[in-house]
């Protein structure tokens, strides 16, 4: 099993950081530009719904993550696919701040696709990772400006 955990601190309340989190236009400032998220079925982040998530890098390949626990502190998605496993967001107020956490656990049942993600895969989906939230957390804090203003 695979496990890649990163937190950041936001200096805003957590209702403010669920919805970058949740809301699919806001995702679209801060998400990886390596990842494409597909809706399979029902509204983007909500209980129950579906969406493929695939690397750019791998074409049409991806997993199915399915949103499996919804409230107002967390989001738990389940994932199906080239890889398989769980996602966990979760949010906390810590002041006037709120952490965020994101871990991914999962495996990789293609021996030949293991071989690249137990290699540079993870190191990349690491540092990816670090970059979405820190672009979250500088996008919410207003030191990034959204691409949809910029232009």
């Amino acid at each position: 099993m695979i496990v890649q955990e990163q937190f950041v601190s936001i200096k805003a309340p957590p209702a403010t950081v669920e919805r970058y989190l949740t809301d699919p236009q806001l995702m679209m400032e801060w998400r990886s530009p390596l990842v494409v998220l597909d809706p399979i079925e029902g509204e983007l982040m909500t209980l129950g719904s579906k969406h493929k998530l695939r690397l750019k890098s791998l074409a049409l390949a991806g997993s199915t993550y399915t949103v499996t626990e919804r409230d107002s502190n967390h989001i738990l998605l389940t994932i199906d696919g080239l890889w398989r496993g769980q996602e966990l967001w979760r949010w906390f107020a810590d002041g006037d701040r709120t952490i965020v956490q994101n871990r991914v656990e999962y495996e990789v049942p293609d021996p030949s696709l293991r071989v690249f993600v137990v290699g540079l895969g993870q190191i990349f989906a690491s540092l990816d990772m670090r970059i979405q939230l820190d672009r979250l957390r500088m996008l919410i804090e207003g030191k990034g400006q959204p691409a949809a203003q910029a232009r």
